[in-house]
Formats: C-alpha cells, structure tokens, sequence
C-alpha cells in the first residue's frame, strides 16, 4: 500500500477507452449482422463488468486506507482531526492529497475535491522540500495568507504528513502596515560650507537659502516632519513607506542639489545619511549618524542607508570637495602629540606591499616622533616587510642617508611591544590590508591616519582616527601635521620621502590634485626637497619598462575602459600593473584602465581614471575600494576569463547606474 494512488480511475478509463475503441473498429470494419451484434454486446458487457468490479475494489481499497490512518492515531487526535476548527489536510512525502477535513475542504478548495492532487496545483509557488523539513511556512491562496505547521507520521513504513493551515490575513495586514510605517531617520549635512566663506554675503545668503528651499520641498510629499538647516544639520524624520520611495529615486535631491551653482563654479554637494529598520528612534538615530559619516568619508555627494544587514550608497558621482581646517589639524596633532610622549614605544605600519605614500608618511611620523622623544629612551619603528615592499628604493636612501634602524620586520616589531605601546597606522583603514595584524591586535593604543575613501569594514578601535578622504595622500596629511607637531622635525631626506608620496598618488600632481596639495608640497620645498632626487625613487629597470609596455601594447577596448592582462607572474608587477594603467589613460577615447595580474592563487585588479568614470564604484562590486580615480579589488577561486567577465559586469551595472541616475536627475 506504500503510497498507492487508490482514488485514480486513469488504469480503468484506459481499459473501458481500448475496448469502446475495439468496438469501433470491429463495427467499421465488419459486415453488419446477427455476428457483429453479438461481438458488440458481449464487448459492453465485458466493460461494464469491468467498470463494477474496478469501482467496487477502488471504493473498498479507499476505504481500509483511510480506515488505516483513522486506526494510526489515538481517541484525542480522532476527535482533534475531525473536530480541530481550523483547515487541515494529510498528504503523501510527495505531496498528494489523502485526506482532508471540511474546513480544508471549504477554505481551501472551496467546495472542490482534490483526492489524489498534488499540493502545487492547489497552492502556486508550494516546495516539496517544506514537508520533509517540518518547519513552520507561510503559504498564500486567493486572497489570505495562511501559517502552516507539519506533522510527520509513519504507516506501514511510509512517511505521512498532516498539514494544519492557521489563518493569519490579518496579521500579515498589519505587520506589513507596521512595516511600511517604521520610522527612519535622516541626515543631511551641506558640504560646500567651507566654499561659502570665501564669497561674498549676499552670494552666501542666496546660495543657502536656494538649498533650503529645495530641502523644504523636496520632503512636502513626503509626510514627514523635518527641520531644514543648511548651515548645520537638516533633520527629517520619515516612514520607511515614504523612504522606500527615496530611495527608488535614488535620492533625486543629490541631482537637484548640483545644479546651485556657487560663484566661481563650484556646484552645492549634500551628504545624506539614513538608518532605518531600528528598534526604536534612538537606534535609528544612531545608525543615521553612522551613515552620514560613511558618507561624509567617501568624498561626500552621496547618500548612505544603513540598517540591521549593513550600508547602501547612492550618488558619488562627482569629485570630492577640498576641504581643509587648520583647527581640526592642529587639535588633531596635539591629541597626537600627547599620546606620542605618554608611550614607551611608537611603531608605524601601513598596508601590505606598502608604496611611496605609506613609507613616505611613516618617515614623516618617525622623524617627529624621534624629534619630540631625543631627550628620553623612547624608541620608534617603523614596521615593514622589506621582501614584499614596492618602496625599497626609499628604504634604501632613507637608510643609507641617516643611518638609522627604524625598519623592522613584523615579527621583530612584535617581539618589541609592550602594555603601553602606541601603533600609528597610516595609508590604510582597513583591518584586512595592515601590514600586520598580529601587530595591531597587540598593540595597546591605536592611532589610524588615511585618506581613501571610508570603507564599510574598518578599523574600530582607534583612540583618533584622521581620515580625510579630500587629501590627495596619506604624505599630504602627515604634512600638514608636521608644523602643529615639531617644527624642525622634517629636514630633506623626510621631506623628500613625503614629497614622493604626494607625487604617486597625485600622479606627478595630476590627478586629485587641490590647493592644500601645492600648499603641503610648496612647504616639503622650502623644508629642502629636491624634485630630481624624488624622481629616483620612480626609476625602474628595462625590464621593467619592457613588461609595462607589453601590458599597454595588449590592452583591448570595452567601451570607453582599456582592459589589460598580465600573461603571467613578473618580478614587480604590482607596480608594473599600475604604471601600465596609469599609461593607458593617455589613449584618446580611454576614461577608465583596468590591469588583472595574478599573485599566488588570487587575481588583482588595479583600475585608474581621469575623474569621469568611477573606478572605486566598480571596484567595490568586485569587493575591492579605493578612490574615484584610483582603486583596486582582489578576487579570490575564479579564473582569469572568469575574472575578466565579472569586471566586465561590474563596468556595465555601473554605467546602467549612471544612466539611471542621469534619467531621473532630468526627470
């Protein structure tokens, strides 16, 4: 009886189908007479006989099966079965309808009998998979929504399910009108304030109170209730029905907000942060702060929602607006100071395969350090590893210049710390790339100093954290540090370690270049740089020019993005990839490079622009981050076509992003 499909009368209608079909043939085919009338009636008589002993074992068969499930269960699960006020129905492990009660019959089926029918045709969208797991599942028909619970028994060795449906319309009602009405908060801040210093007064008032005006009527539909201040915070407090639609927008008022133009040129930025999905108000206010800081240490121009799974963006199209405030610089370095002379040890470290700008900034601090620590023991290092470094060519003249020990392996470093160790980390904020971090989890204080843009995985635990992602370089940064901190501190050789830094990641001031740029560089100058001697540290061997040229000369067009593979591992190619994507931008038509090189069992992508394509924005779908012009990715189990493809879907799902953004900024 192991899942015996009783109720089905297919095999007998086939029987009676083939004798009506014989009885057919034999009348066409035959003479009429007293022998056909014969064959006929006996044919007929055969099928009915049939019909009556097939319907007779088919009602006796339905029967003792239901007989035998009314048997499986005790006197309470009779009376709960027959009597339970809700639909219930028993179906086979493969979903077969056996049995089921009135309610189920009239709720469900809606007066229809469905014996023998498979759960799918009865409710759209039904898994097998539910019966065998036994968890509790949510199933629609028509227009209710029931809650369903499985039981599982065993008849004759055979798995039985009994299904109770709990109907829950109006719960499901009103949890999605406590959903769609769930508060969310929202923060905008203005972030040309700075810019508006510098014009004059009347220019100051109509730019402000152009920018509040469209606040103010950019949230009149939403039902919200809000206060606009465009010299401070705005504030607006809104249901997450209404933010959904904001954010269907993509936050439209970004794009309104671009065409105030300030005098001069400059057009108004907004950073918006939003934190929604809270459990109260509090904890959506937090979240919104949050994401107003992310969004603020991503260049601004965007908007960024945060809620219990994490961050979405909107917007950062546009360049980052310089900013700069000698009061943050100089509270920022005495802070550092305090915490420089209150440790027994300093260590320095940046990222992995550290460049110009993580060591050139090491050096600066270092210099500092030494300078403000000459009359006590305290030691400061440097920590890097030499054998994976793409500036040793720094390392080197640094060393050979001042004959000093600051570089130090990490294990070195590792065994030299103590309680009260200070650890500056510089050129990175992210915990994964640290040159070490066995380093920075030993270390007691931590101190981060960067200026890419705020990834959404970062360092949590740092006493300051200096993150200006409007710098051009973590050089620039230590820099302007530099004066609040020790005056004579930087002589040539520093000063020429962060003038390197500058130079690499401006491009030889070229890209994400502003006037704080010059006005850091204008003083390195004045501390004694020399430009010749900095260009050293960018010489290479031939055969490095060789490699970077094949790299360019094999690059192959998609759209307006040069996209060029390595062929294989090279000495080097970390800094031979980015050469050659930095090449490629001087092709006519090429707005954006990308390089793959493989290392080890994983595949980098080093991604340059002139500033019109986003490079950070294709990248962070790859997992990998950076600037607007200047970013990286690293992918992990794939191949090179494989990788080549997932770029390629990157490029196209950021320029359907552009489009859809440039469409609703016209709309």
């Amino acid at each position: 009886m192991k899942n015996n499909k009783y109720w089905l009368l297919a095999p007998f209608s086939y029987i009676q189908f083939g004798l009506l079909l014989l009885l057919l043939m034999l009348i066409f085919f035959m003479e009429p007479g007293w022998g056909l009338k014969i064959i006929s009636i006996s044919v007929c008589s055969i099928a009915v006989l049939l019909s009556i002993l097939f319907s007779g074992s088919i009602r006796q068969s339905v029967y003792k099966y239901v007989l035998q499930i009314a048997q499986s269960l005790d006197t309470s699960n009779k009376e709960a079965l027959n009597n339970i006020p809700i639909p219930v129905t028993t179906v086979t492990s493969q979903g077969e309808i056996i049995w089921y009660n009135e309610l189920f019959r009239e709720m469900i089926l809606l007066g229809a009998d469905a014996q023998g029918v498979k759960l799918p045709r009865v409710f759209k969208g039904f898994d097998e998979e539910w019966l065998s797991s036994g968890n509790r599942f949510e199933i629609k028909k028509e227009k209710k929504v029931y809650s369903v619970s499985v039981g599982m028994h065993m008849i004759e060795d055979t798995e039985q399910y009994v299904l109770y449906f709990d109907d829950i319309t109006d719960l499901k009602r009103t949890e999605n009108m406590f959903n769609v009405s769930r508060p969310a908060v929202i923060l905008i801040v203005f972030d040309n304030e700075e810019e508006l210093l510098k014009v004059r007064e009347n220019e100051r008032v109509r730019v402000i109170s152009a920018l509040e005006s469209l606040l103010t009527k950019w949230v009149e539909g939403f039902n919200s209730i809000s206060r606009i201040n465009a010299r401070d915070r705005s504030f607006i407090l809104v249901e997450e029905q209404y933010l959904q639609k904001m954010i269907s927008s993509r936050f439209s008022v970004l794009n309104e907000a671009r065409k105030i133009v300030i005098e001069g040129g400059n057009p108004v930025t907004l950073s918006i942060g939003v934190g929604h999905g809270g459990a109260n108000f509090s904890e959506c206010e937090f979240w919104a702060n949050q994401a107003l800081e992310m969004a603020l240490g991503r260049g601004g121009d965007q908007a960024s929602v945060k809620d219990a799974d994490g961050y979405s963006f909107f917007g950062g199209v546009s360049k980052s607006v310089e900013k700069q405030s000698k009061v943050r610089t100089r509270m920022i370095a005495q802070a550092l100071v305090e915490l420089i002379n209150a440790a027994d040890k300093c260590f320095i470290m940046g990222h992995r395969f550290s460049d110009l700008d993580a060591i050139g900034s090491a050096i600066g601090l270092a210099a500092i350090i030494e300078a403000l620590q000459k009359d006590s023991e305290h030691t400061v290092n440097i920590v890097v590893d030499e054998t994976a470094t793409l500036a040793q060519p720094l390392i080197d003249s640094y060393r050979e210049t001042r004959e000093i020990g600051w570089f130090i392996p990490p294990d070195a470093a590792l065994d030299a710390m103590t309680d009260n160790s200070l650890l500056i980390i510089v050129d990175t904020h992210s915990p994964d790339v640290i040159e070490s971090k066995a380093v920075y989890n030993a270390a007691a204080t931590v101190v981060t100093i960067d200026h890419h843009r705020l990834s959404v995985k970062r360092i949590q635990n740092s006493v300051i954290f200096f993150h200006e992602p409007y710098a051009s370089s973590t050089c620039e940064m230590v820099t302007e540090l530099a004066p609040y901190m020790h005056e004579t501190a930087i002589a040539r050789p520093e000063a020429e370690a962060l003038l390197s830094g500058i130079m690499l990641d401006t491009k030889s001031f070229v890209l994400k270049t502003g006037a704080r740029t010059f006005e850091a560089a204008a003083y390195l100058r004045r501390r004694g740089a020399d430009t010749i001697e900095v260009k050293r540290f960018f010489s290479g061997s031939l055969q490095t020019y060789i490699e970077k040229s094949q790299l360019v000369s094999s690059a192959r067009l998609y759209g307006d993005c040069a996209i060029s593979v390595a062929p294989e591992e090279v000495e080097g190619i970390r800094v031979i990839a980015s050469q050659a994507a930095d090449e490629l931008l001087n092709i006519n038509g090429v707005t954006a490079s990308f390089v793959l090189y493989v290392m080890g069992s994983q595949i980098n992508i080093s991604a340059r622009s002139l500033g019109r394509f986003n490079v950070q924005l294709v990248m962070e779908k790859l997992g990998g981050g950076g600037h607007m012009t200047m970013a990286a990715a690293q992918m992990y189990e794939t191949t090179v076509d494989q990788a080549i493809e997932k770029l390629k879907a990157a490029i196209d799902e950021f320029r359907v992003e552009q489009v859809r953004d440039q469409t609703v900024a016209a709309t």
